[in-house]
C-alpha cells in the first residue's frame, strides 16, 4: 500500500516544481522594485542559483551597480539596476 502513495507523492512534487518557474516569472512581472538590503540579498540568491553564462554575468554587474547607487543614496538609479538584474535572472 505504501508504493502507490509514494508514487503519488512524487508526481505531486514534480508537478509543483514544474509550475515554479512560471510562478516566479509572473511574480516579477510589474514588480515595483525597492532599493534595500532585503531586495539586494534576494537578487543575490537568485543569481547564485543561476548557471554560468552571459545572463548571470549581466545580473551580477547590475546588482553591483545597484549596490553602488544605494551607497550614494541614488534610490532611482538603484531601483533601475535592481530591475535590470531581476530581468537578467529570468533569462
Amino acid at each position: 500500500m505504501r508504493k502507490p502513495l509514494r508514487n503519488i507523492s512524487r508526481v505531486l512534487l514534480l508537478v509543483g516544481f514544474a509550475g515554479l518557474p512560471f510562478t516566479l516569472a509572473v511574480g516579477h512581472e510589474g514588480h515595483h522594485v525597492q532599493c534595500n538590503g532585503t531586495t539586494i540579498n534576494a537578487v543575490k540568491a537568485d543569481i547564485q542559483a543561476m548557471g554560468e553564462g552571459e545572463a548571470r554575468t549581466t545580473a551580477s554587474s547590475e546588482l553591483q551597480a545597484a549596490q553602488e547607487m544605494m551607497t550614494k543614496n541614488d534610490i532611482e538609479g538603484c531601483k533601475s539596476h535592481i530591475h535590470s538584474a531581476m530581468e537578467a535572472t529570468e533569462k
